[in-house]
């Protein structure tokens, strides 16, 4: 029976600062180094030298996660060690203080399940390897670690060895058969430096993994680092440079791929809840520009534009998704946030691209004009009145129903729900799962207003099919986001759940 050797962490305080979840392989293999390299554990190093070879050399292991919740984002002052600016004033006979010199970082924890251990890296054994053998070269290593993220992540950790490990309450994430590619490029940050679209997707994260040399590299960064001022100037290449990202897939995850950004306004006044359809034409736009010349294994018309090449509507498509300020008394509805979503099951190659392509430029009206420029996101808790995994959700702009529902001139609330049903349905939420169903013309959420406010395509006018506020309770949790009837491709009939993690 095949056998696999697993080193477990464990978070003293049950938070984790890094910025990528679940840890990157490289990360944890970062700490381990630090650990053993801190005080008198340098002594241990002859020792467990070949266990961390042994390591770099594995393939990417497989990742069990607890589940964990992000919690509210803030910033805080730090010193910025920028002697350079101390100097100048030194320099020229005026006072001045390095301790008053602050930049802004910003905060982002996750709370992760109480049950222990929080995280465990998990390695398939080959045949002839001994197991016992590989566990008592590993265990060395992983009781020397002291944190795994920030430096107030204070951990410990331990190896275990198995015909295999109890999934049941983990979150899996398993290495996807496309393998990563070596970067032997400095990357600012480092591990803190992953891509944002991996971040995005409740199904595929992109993840930092060792690879042969890693370990020297990483010894050389040191060298680098402590020597960094000299003379002559500094050294800012302090930086490990040899990795490559490994592509993950969650092998549970539900839920469509997304990336977010923030909207920036150019005159200042964002657009209201009611302008989603216009917004999200102009980021229709701005990625089909950006996709046009690039191969995601997707056709441009149908996936991006939502042009059938029988001239009928594609199903299969990307959709863009505004997102209106909500989740308190005194939201305004305006957009400064959007959404770019592929299918449920979407590979993500899309958004990957857009994520390098997209943050800095300007999108422009139908009309040619300059509107509005895209950023990263910087507050992440409105974005996951959207996202978060909930069993209730109500519509921010309404639901555009697929048909007529009156019977002799008379509203059926039968044929309402029939209608609603098939509206979830055909946006992948099985009627199975639904464990009820409300409807009304009135808003939901505090900042937006009635169904009959919302600007909708001319085809839509024309037919004049009924459009309602909708609050759906699923018989189980479902992850964001949550989209359904006709124009949910373009930002109309977007669900936000009331309980969101805090």
């Amino acid at each position: 029976m095949a056998r696999v050797v697993s080193i477990s962490a464990t978070f003293l305080t049950g938070m984790y600062h890094g910025q990528e979840w679940p840890p990157s392989p490289a990360r944890m293999m970062q700490a381990l180094v630090a650990g053993v390299c801190t005080g008198g554990y340098r002594e241990m190093w002859p020792r467990v030298e070949q266990g961390f070879r042994w390591l770099e050399r594995r393939p990417a292991p497989s990742i069990l996660t607890r589940p964990a919740r992000d919690l509210r984002r803030y910033r805080i002052a730090v010193p910025n060690n920028d002697l350079d600016v101390v100097a100048r004033e030194w320099a020229a006979g005026r006072q001045a203080d390095p301790a008053k010199i602050r930049t802004m970082k910003e905060v982002a924890s996750r709370l992760v399940d109480a049950a222990e251990p929080h995280v465990r890296f998990v390695w398939a054994l080959k045949e002839d390897e001994d197991a016992d053998a590989v566990a008592a070269m590993l265990r060395p290593i992983s009781h020397c670690l002291y944190s795994l993220g920030w430096g107030v992540d204070m951990a410990y950790a331990d190896v275990e060895v198995g015909p295999g490990t109890d999934e049941d309450g983990w979150e899996r994430w398993a290495p996807s058969t496309a393998s990563g590619t070596h970067l032997a490029v400095p990357v600012p940050g480092f591990i803190e430096a992953l891509p944002v679209s991996a971040m995005r997707s409740p199904k595929f994260k992109h993840l930092a993994v060792p690879v042969p040399g890693f370990i020297e590299d990483l010894q050389s960064t040191y060298v680098r680092f402590t020597a960094r001022a000299a003379g002559i100037g500094a050294d800012t290449d302090t930086r490990p440079t040899l990795y490559r990202f490994q592509r993950y897939a969650r092998q549970d995850a539900v839920g469509a791929p997304w990336i977010a950004f923030d909207l920036i306004a150019l005159d200042g006044r964002p657009k209201g809840w009611h302008a989603a359809m216009e917004v999200a034409a102009w980021m229709r736009h701005a990625a089909a520009e950006a996709l046009r010349n690039e191969s995601f294994g997707e056709d441009l018309n149908g996936f991006v534009l939502g042009h059938g090449s029988d001239g009928s509507v594609a199903s299969h498509r990307m959709s863009f998704v505004p997102l209106p300020s909500i989740g308190h008394l005194h939201a305004d509805g305006r957009i400064r946030r959007v959404m770019f979503t592929e299918p449920v099951g979407g590979t993500g190659r899309s958004l990957e691209l857009l994520n390098a392509k997209l943050p800095g430029i300007t999108l422009s009206s139908e009309d040619g004009r300059e509107v509005c420029s895209l950023t990263p996101p910087t507050i992440t808790r409105v974005t996951g009145f959207y996202t978060a995994p909930a069993r209730t959700w109500r519509s921010v702009t309404p639901v555009i129903l697929h048909g007529h529902n009156s019977v002799r001139g008379t509203v059926s609330v039968a044929k309402t729900e029939r209608l609603l049903l098939r509206a979830f349905e055909m946006a992948g939420f099985s009627p199975d799962i639904i464990e009820r169903l409300a409807f009304q013309p009135a808003p939901l959420w505090s900042g937006t207003g009635g169904a009959g406010a919302i600007r909708v395509p001319q085809h839509l006018r024309k037919n004049n099919y009924p459009r309602y506020h909708v609050e759906v309770r699923f018989r189980h949790t479902v992850t964001g986001p949550v989209l359904a009837g006709i124009g949910r491709h373009y930002g109309i009939g977007v669900l936000a759940t009331p309980d969101p993690p805090h």
